[in-house]
C-alpha cells in the first residue's frame, strides 16, 4: 500500500508579484472575453460591458461612494491594491481626478496582445465609455484624457 503525503502550499509571493499576476490574469480573461463576444457583434459587447460594470458599481456603492472624490479615491485604491497601478488623486466632492502614471491592466494587456495602433485607440475609446458609464451610476460625468503614457479621469457633477 502506498502512502500519500500531503503538503500544504502556503502563499510566498510578495504583494508586487501577486498584483502583477492578478493584472495579467484579469487582462487575459478580458481579452479572451472580448475575442469571443466581439464575434457576436456590438450589442453583445455592450451587454457584456454593462453586466461586468454592475459588479464594480455594487462594490463601490457597498463602500458608500456618494461623490466625485469618493469615487476617484475608491477606484484608485482598488486598482492600486489589486493590480499595482500607480495612481494619484486630486480634487474635492464636486470634481476629482485620478491620474494613472502606470496602469497595470493596460500594461498587462499590451504584453499579452499585439494590438495595432487602431486597436489601441479602440481600447482607449472603450475605456472612456466605461468610465462615463461608471460615473453615470453615481450621478456624475467622466472625462478621460490620454497624454503619452499617462491617463487622467475626471469625475464631476
Amino acid at each position: 500500500m502506498t502512502t500519500v503525503t500531503k503538503t500544504p502550499v502556503k502563499p510566498t509571493w510578495p504583494a508586487s508579484k501577486v498584483q502583477e499576476e492578478a493584472a495579467r490574469m484579469a487582462a487575459s480573461h478580458l481579452l479572451a472575453a472580448y475575442q469571443v463576444i466581439a464575434k457576436q457583434g456590438e450589442p453583445a459587447l455592450k451587454e457584456y460591458q454593462a453586466a461586468a460594470r454592475q459588479f464594480k458599481v455594487a462594490y463601490l456603492k457597498g463602500l458608500g461612494v456618494k461623490n466625485a472624490l469618493e469615487l476617484a479615491t475608491a477606484a484608485a485604491e482598488l486598482e492600486a491594491n489589486l493590480y499595482g497601478s500607480q495612481i494619484e488623486i486630486a480634487g474635492d466632492e464636486k470634481s476629482a481626478t485620478l491620474t494613472y502614471s502606470s496602469c497595470a491592466m493596460w500594461n498587462a494587456i499590451k504584453k499579452l496582445s499585439n494590438m495595432t495602433p487602431q486597436e489601441e485607440e479602440k481600447m482607449g475609446s472603450s475605456f472612456q465609455t466605461c468610465m462615463q458609464d461608471l460615473a453615470s451610476e453615481f450621478g456624475l460625468n467622466a472625462k478621460v484624457q490620454f497624454e503619452g503614457q499617462s491617463c487622467a479621469v475626471t469625475f464631476a457633477k
